[in-house]
């Protein structure tokens, strides 16, 4: 008897009890899924009831946040257990106990992604619950380690378009198997194959001015679905070839025909988009992300490098396979961005205009499937620690020298003028912006007064990390304040791009309208 292709497997693991299931019989189980929930959504096409299918299964939905990026959209509790909720007001993440059957929504992914991003979650849960229980059961009697390990499942953004390894035998993977399942079995359930060509189709036909824009949008109103998920299942019910047809398709499209992905961004590039964007913002917070070479990147001691002048760099490993370690920034070209100002309303974006040639930067937690940030956000503060004091035995001599009673500032200064080689006044100036006065003044002891905004300018020219920089701070009694301007831009751009020089620091402060540091005449 002929062996089945992986595609064309329905079966269970009679050892684990996890479904196997191939991508050619997705909507099999789709439709064997509503036959038992509701069978009439494969007769006509209509909006699934959702709700009325959660009480069918006797589950129950209760909104919490669970991250702070906003990349975890839900999750459902197979087993009485403990979740990892996020404490906004606090910045914390907490474990707090919750009853099998609970489906766990964020209520801040839900207002910023939509109601159809909500109501595709609420049927990856339910999914969950109807195919994954039995195996989680089995795994906690065999293994109960691997299980705590392993659940609960997290439905993130993040992970929608990710594709595990095949034939990998463990059980990780095997639990990455049972999320694709999810995230592409709720399409199907929403938008049964059948039903939801014979509405697309309809539409068609029924105005034949009808633009792919608003065929997109038509479908999205009824099915109470994401335009993204209607322009996929557009494709996988084979009617590409119908929709290419239309003038505004590429236009529609833009994010799914072959866009250029990993584009490095400028120093400027990288920080508006930080600043115009709080999910994206709120990405490089929560992975201690880094701006290096054009790319953010996780801040392991593996990814980075540091040059002679004391510079990061990225490694050349890294050079070569970016997807697991650098935020997927994708490069969209298109004639008129009338339509896609709407579409990417939930991306960071950033438009580059030169005449003819109009191209957007993206970032969408959709894009980085494959990057591979660690839960332990403490390994990246340490790895930041290794990687930006390259010299070791220069930061700890300096912070002796701060935390020593008897050494002023000007000599906490002068060891590090000697370190950078900064020799006359003439190489002060040029460093730092100030008056070359103040370098005979620190060199005589006779400037431990100077102001707040003076020593972080010579702390940021020395390229001093941020934690050195407070401490240098304190021992002149000034601090930076997290929550006010301009110290909090000072802070973000110290974290986020360290090592970064005064002239590049200023450039930042510029595309905010603040005042640059160094450039004003000594009083």
């Amino acid at each position: 008897m002929k062996r089945k292709a992986t595609s064309d497997v329905f079966d269970i693991n009679k050892n684990t009890g996890a479904l196997i299931l191939g991508s050619n019989r997705l909507d099999d189980y789709a439709s064997k899924f509503l036959t038992k929930y509701c069978k009439e959504a494969l007769l006509e096409p209509m909006p699934l009831p959702v709700e009325d299918i959660i009480q069918k299964m006797q589950l129950t939905v209760q909104e919490i946040e669970l991250s702070e990026n906003l990349d975890i959209f839900g999750c459902c509790l197979l087993l009485d257990s403990d979740v990892k909720v996020y404490d906004r007001n606090k910045n914390e993440y907490k474990d707090v106990f919750f009853k099998a059957g609970t489906i766990l929504i964020d209520p801040y992914s839900s207002a910023y992604y939509g109601k159809g991003a909500k109501r595709n979650t609420l049927v990856h849960e339910m999914l969950h619950w109807e195919k994954d229980k039995r195996y989680f059961e089995i795994l906690k009697i065999k293994n109960k380690r691997v299980s705590e390990k392993l659940y609960p499942i997290m439905c993130r953004q993040s992970k929608t378009f990710f594709r595990p390894a095949e034939g990998k035998k463990t059980k990780e993977n095997e639990v990455h198997w049972l999320e694709w399942q999810a995230h592409r079995l709720a399409p199907r359930i929403l938008m049964p194959r059948n039903p939801f060509k014979k509405k697309a189709l309809s539409l068609i036909e029924e105005n034949s001015n009808i633009s792919c824009a608003e065929l997109v949008e038509a479908l999205s109103d009824f099915f109470i679905v994401s335009k993204s998920s209607v322009k996929y299942r557009l494709l996988e019910v084979q009617l590409k070839e119908t929709v290419k047809k239309f003038p505004d398709y590429y236009d529609v499209y833009f994010d799914v025909e072959a866009p250029r992905e990993f584009i490095p961004l400028t120093l400027i590039d990288a920080f508006k988009m930080m600043e115009d964007n709080p999910v994206f913002k709120s990405w490089i917070r929560t992975g201690n992300f880094i701006y290096v070479d054009g790319y953010f990147i996780l801040p392991e001691s593996k990814n980075i490098s540091v040059d002679a002048e004391g510079n990061l760099r990225l490694s050349d490993s890294v050079r070569k396979n970016l997807s697991r370690s650098v935020i997927n920034i994708r490069e969209f070209r298109f004639t008129d961005y009338a339509y896609s100002d709407t579409r990417i309303s939930k991306f960071a974006f950033l438009k580059k205009i030169v005449e003819t040639d109009k191209r957007l930067y993206a970032f969408h937690p959709h894009f980085q499937s494959n990057l591979n940030i660690k839960e332990e956000e403490q390994i990246y503060s340490y790895a930041l620690a290794e990687i930006s004091s390259n010299n070791y035995e220069e930061e700890k001599d300096l912070i002796r020298l701060i935390s020593d009673p008897d050494t002023t500032l000007c000599q906490c200064l002068w060891y590090m003028f000697e370190q950078r080689n900064w020799e006359t006044p003439e190489d002060f100036e040029n460093e730092t912006e100030l008056h070359k006065n103040y370098f005979g003044l620190i060199r005589n002891n006779q400037k431990n007064n100077m102001t707040k905004n003076q020593l972080l300018t010579i702390a940021i020219a020395l390229k001093l990390r941020l934690r050195i920089i407070d401490r240098l701070l304190s021992k002149a009694n000034h601090k930076l304040d997290d929550y006010h301007e301009p110290d909090k831009t000072y802070i973000q751009i110290l974290e986020n791009f360290p090592k970064i020089s005064l002239a590049d620091f200023n450039i930042l402060l510029e595309t905010k309208n603040m005042e640059p540091l160094g450039t004003k005449p000594r009083n």
